[in-house]
């Protein structure tokens, strides 16, 4: 019985530490970042701009922005005039008056 559980406990004990090898443990002589590999960093956690689908074009054409929708908006050139905007949005339906 001995000389079964010793391979049986020594297979656990690599089975549980296995994950454990996978990390890699930090060099404590490491030099710092310079400026300009923080700065590639900090590029490469940015949010790349992607490509707009045909459903977004649609929507953004049918006026479709912001989780809200412009059903109509009255502009005029004249930037003393008032401007009426109508739609939907997130409480409800909206009827915008500016000047």
């Amino acid at each position: 019985m001995r000389a079964v559980s010793v391979p049986v406990l020594a297979a656990a004990v690599l089975l549980v530490t296995g994950p454990a090898w996978a990390f890699k443990v930090p060099e404590a002589n490491a030099a710092w970042p310079t400026p300009h590999q923080q700065e590639l960093a900090y590029a490469d956690n940015a949010r790349q701009p992607y490509a707009m689908t045909y459903s977004d074009e649609a929507a953004r054409r049918l006026g479709l922005a912001g989780g809200g929708w412009e059903a109509f908006s009255a502009h005029t050139d004249n930037s003393t005039n008032a401007t009426l905007k109508g739609g939907f949005d997130s409480h409800g339906a909206v009827l915008r008056l500016q000047w």
